[in-house]
């Protein structure tokens, strides 16, 4: 489905198992930077394990990602330009609270939502996060040219089939223009699951620490693969459930 939610945007999005039980808060999955709902969640068969608990799925693809929009102007992917999408998709589908479960880019943008608008966030799950700089050393005007961890990043999203290497590089300059802080901090409950191996995101067990939360650490799962494990599945479904 699709939807111009929010100016010319237009957001595509899937909403899987509608007829949920209403005391059960849909799930938000948010997917990482250069890929999409199907290629960060349906690949890894999250809707078909929240399904399975009686979960409504609410799927977007993220502007400037998959199918939906892609402006090419870096001021359209300040995060609260996604939060204004986020809340435009859940007003649109008349859903007041949501659990927001976000991978690498998209546990930014869900920490974004839960500090911006906590009464639309039940519980946060930021998978494959930490408080490190991202975009540390990395030249923003010559992306995917330096030898960064997210230059590596970079030129291996833009080259994937249906990617727009321009919005891509907009969207990590918009990004990067508002470095993430963990002050203030968020006030809903919280779960971090990372990868053992995922450099990305050092630092998240104290991310963790600092908002009262929970972290669990998957061992021998990096950053690329850490999402498809089925300790880190159960230990989502866990503390939604719970």
């Amino acid at each position: 489905m699709s939807a111009n939610l929010v100016g010319d945007v237009t957001m595509r999005y899937a909403d899987l198992h509608p007829q949920s039980p209403a005391e059960a808060a849909p799930v938000l999955l948010l997917h990482g930077f250069g890929t999409d709902f199907g290629m960060n969640w349906q690949a890894a068969g999250w809707p078909q394990l929240l399904g399975a608990a009686g979960l409504r799925v609410i799927g977007p693809d993220l502007r400037g990602h998959g199918a939906s929009g892609k402006p090419a102007d870096d001021t359209a992917y300040l995060p609260e330009r996604f939060t204004s999408d986020l809340v435009a998709l859940l007003d649109e589908l008349g859903v007041e609270r949501v659990d927001a479960v976000g991978y690498s880019m998209g546990s930014r943008l869900a920490w974004e939502l839960a500090l911006t608008r906590p009464e639309r966030v039940r519980r946060l799950v930021l998978g494959g996060f930490g408080p490190v700089n991202a975009f540390d050393g990395t030249d923003l005007s010559a992306l995917g040219e330096g030898t960064t961890p997210f230059d590596q990043v970079f030129r291996t999203v833009a080259a994937l089939p249906g990617n727009d290497p321009a919005a891509l590089a907009a969207c990590a300059r918009g990004q990067a223009a508002r470095p993430f802080s963990a002050e203030p901090p968020v006030a809903v409950p919280t779960l971090l699951v990372t990868g053992a191996k995922d450099e990305i995101a050092t630092g998240a067990a104290e991310l963790a620490a600092a908002v009262d939360g929970a972290h669990v650490e998957v061992p021998g799962r990096d950053h690329v693969n850490a999402v498809s494990s089925r300790l880190f599945k159960q230990a989502v479904l866990d503390f939604l459930t719970s």
